[in-house]
């Protein structure tokens, strides 16, 4: 039996990490509707938080890094805990097919934000890459019927998570600014623990109340702290130091499709061709960019 090379293996991985990061979207929605966003997100930081502290403390990593490095996390953190807090509050009118189309601006956000601020340059090539994957994504959307947008057809929840894709964008700009070549694991477990800290002040302050999960609503929260934050955190940088962050992030261009793919086999119900289309276009986009990450 032939043996996978180390790339495959890493491609493989990542298809597995946007099949995993999907599943966040119909919870989202479900939770949305059924349980306050702020416990939600507080609950999913909190139990992923603690998984890290058992990883940290098995590898002997476990230790205090200093006031001004939680500084640092603290504000490294902040993309991902607005990120994930709007989620939510996105979930109550956004469906999980919107969702998951618009997060695949991230990307093309994330390049827009890095010119404007700091001038990086982006090759027209990848301009035009980003663009076929946004117009594919919003072709899923609208079913390719692009007047859905002006007639009722956007709810309050896009936009709610259309900013919250923006501020997640910013994520890649501000960790490339303060990460000070620590290992990924203790940064990304430090910028849960601070978050967890945010988030337990923000409920404080705004005097939220505890309400108990139902037994469906603790198994989702568990889902989205270890399957779709912790294994991803795993799956993502392990694949990342094979291909290039920039070719595992173009993983995210796979979303719309995955999404798609399972709603249909929750419920049942499989979509007719109008969605086709935009999904062909979004994993074009995602061959190209792959392509150009390899010839660069």
């Amino acid at each position: 039996m032939p043996v996978l090379s180390t790339v495959t293996r890493a491609h493989f991985g990542l298809l597995l990490y946007a099949l995993l990061i999907t599943t966040s979207f119909p919870l989202a929605h479900y939770l949305g509707s059924q349980y306050p966003p702020l416990l939600t997100t507080w609950l999913r930081f909190l139990l992923a938080s603690l998984g890290f502290v058992l990883v940290l403390g098995w590898r002997r990593q476990l230790v205090w890094p200093g006031w001004p490095a939680v500084l640092r996390y603290g504000l490294i953190s902040l993309p991902l805990t607005g990120f994930f807090l709007l989620m939510f509050v996105a979930g109550e009118s956004a469906t999980a097919l919107a969702m998951g189309s618009l997060a695949t601006l991230v990307p093309l956000f994330s390049a827009a934000l890095a010119w404007l601020v700091w001038r990086t340059p982006v090759p027209l090539v990848r301009w035009l890459a980003l663009l076929l994957g946004a117009i594919g994504a919003l072709w899923v959307l609208t079913q390719g019927e692009w007047q859905r947008l002006g007639q009722g057809g956007w709810p309050i929840g896009n936009t709610l998570f259309l900013a919250a894709c923006l501020l997640m964008s910013s994520y890649p700009l501000l960790l490339k600014q303060l990460h000070r070549g620590e290992p990924m694991l203790q940064v990304t477990s430090w910028s849960l623990f601070t978050g967890t800290a945010l988030l337990t002040l923000a409920m404080l302050v705004t005097g939220s109340q505890w309400i108990w999960p139902t037994s469906v609503q603790w198994s989702a929260i568990a889902w989205l702290a270890t399957g779709s934050t912790m294994l991803t955190f795993f799956l993502f940088q392990s694949a990342a130091l094979v291909v290039g962050a920039s070719s595992a992030h173009a993983y995210s261009l796979l979303t719309p499709a995955l999404v798609v793919l399972l709603n249909s086999l929750l419920l049942q119900t499989w979509p007719g061709w109008q969605p086709l289309p935009g999904i062909l276009l979004t994993v074009l986009a995602l061959f190209w960019l792959l392509f150009q990450d390899r010839q660069a």
